[in-house]
């Protein structure tokens, strides 16, 4: 064992000691080949292709690695690099009809019917309970932020782009932004026709 011992360290010694000039020496061909590979610049000539040209046309349906997969505002609530502060299709009744539904089957569970953090299921939540919608900071979140916390959740809030499509999420996040201003909203601000019609059913 001890002759072994030696002998390593006289190797590494010696492997220590050699002149590094012995390190440099002309490549054997085979790695030659590798310094100096012939190739055809862009845009040039080619006496091996039919039609003389070297560049290649891509295959049919490729992709440039630089192009933009689907939609960004659409599909992930992103706007030029920012979080969206406008929704990809217009915003109507009807749509607004649509998030109410998926608000409350899919939401209200947990933040309450008026997104304020009411609800039984929250009651029961020691550890963390479900934030109110109406709070100043996240009423302020743009469009964009909200649906993508719909989508990939948010702390103990899970994912829900396996209930809802990108389409139901957005109908989500237009209704929560009516909802929320609805909490807060005066009288004041109604159109006039709104608050006659108000002053008349009030007692």
């Amino acid at each position: 064992m001890k002759r072994l011992l030696v002998t390593a360290i006289l190797g590494a010694s010696a492997s220590v000691g050699c002149d590094a000039k012995q390190n440099f020496h002309s490549p054997e061909w085979t790695l030659s080949r590798m310094l100096d590979q012939p190739r055809y610049e862009p845009y040039g000539q080619s006496a091996f292709f039919d039609d003389g040209r070297a560049m290649r046309k891509p295959v049919d349906s490729t992709i440039s690695r630089e192009a933009v997969l689907g939609t960004p505002l659409h599909d992930d609530g992103i706007d030029y690099g920012h979080y969206a502060d406008r929704f990809p299709f217009p915003v109507t009744l009807a749509l607004l009809e649509e998030g109410r539904l998926e608000f409350e089957i899919v939401c209200a569970t947990c933040h309450g019917v008026l997104g304020d953090g009411d609800s039984p299921v929250a009651a029961k939540m020691q550890l963390r309970k479900p934030p109110s919608l109406l709070t100043e900071d996240i009423a302020s979140f743009p469009p964009g932020r909200v649906y993508r916390v719909v989508t990939v959740g948010y702390g103990l809030m899970p994912a829900c782009d396996y209930q809802l499509t990108a389409d139901e999420r957005w109908a989500v996040v237009a209704y929560l932004k009516v909802l929320e201003r609805s909490q807060v909203a005066k009288v004041s601000d109604l159109p006039p026709d709104l608050r006659a019609e108000l002053q008349r059913q009030a007692p």
